[in-house]
């Protein structure tokens, strides 16, 4: 083999061997952002949470609102008969 094809062998090898470096960077950072948006899926179930048990919390408080409205106002009904 002459010098000049063992040169453009090696000059090929090098250039495999940066695409396979750039290559196991690239899988680095689908890592770091496959975990990242694992993590934020995870705050978004968790705050999702809280928001349902906050709009049950805030429906039985407006029923207890409108037990408390009819009861006053059948207590008003019967005192305004009564007297």
């Amino acid at each position: 083999m002459s010098e000049d094809r063992l040169n453009r062998i090696e000059g090929k090898l090098d250039d495999l061997q940066e695409a396979v470096i750039s290559l196991a960077r690239v899988e680095e950072r689908l890592v770091t952002v496959f975990n990242r948006q694992s993590n934020i899926e995870q705050k978004v179930n968790g705050l999702s949470d809280d928001v349902h048990k906050l709009s049950e919390k805030i429906s039985s408080a407006y029923q207890e609102r409108i037990f408390w409205i009819l009861f006053a106002a059948g207590i008003a009904l019967i005192s305004r008969l009564i007297v």
